[in-house]
């Protein structure tokens, strides 16, 4: 049987009402199976990024944890200071610091803190040299995931 030469036979036979019905169905058809589609992937997506979300945000707590001061960071190591029984020590400094440097140091961290929180500043050591402050900012900015 030559299905070909059906579909013209039945196309004549045809009303202009049976056909405009037949057209609904197609494109009705159509419009269903591309939104189910769509909602398919707008799931599938959705639960990707959370997935991805609790494994960063699990990263994050684990290296809270583990975290220690950065031993080649040029900025010194700040600790929020809200209990009366912490001493009011001068920072352990790095010998070849001068002292203008960590006045500089001390004010810059006294200006970029809100004034209801008291700071203290724990240290100031030299960097090692491998890479400047900004540098490794911009690495970081630069190369942080979605």
């Amino acid at each position: 049987m030559n299905f070909a030469n059906i579909t013209p036979i039945l196309a004549d036979t045809m009303t202009l009402a049976e056909k405009s019905i037949s057209s609904a169905k197609v494109i009705l058809t159509g419009f269903v199976v591309v939104f189910v589609v769509l909602f398919l992937l707008i799931f599938i997506i959705n639960i990707y990024g959370a997935i991805i979300q609790k494994a960063t945000q699990g990263g994050k707590k684990k290296k809270e944890k583990i975290s220690e001061p950065e031993k080649n960071s040029a900025t010194p190591s700040v600790v929020s200071r809200n209990t009366a029984s912490a001493s009011a020590s001068a920072p352990n400094v790095q010998n070849g610091i001068s002292e203008e440097v960590v006045a500089v140091i001390t004010a810059a961290v006294a200006a970029s803190s809100d004034s209801s929180s008291r700071t203290r500043i724990k240290s100031i050591k030299k960097s090692d040299g491998s890479r400047s402050a900004w540098a490794n900012a911009g690495i970081l900015d630069n190369t942080r995931p979605f």
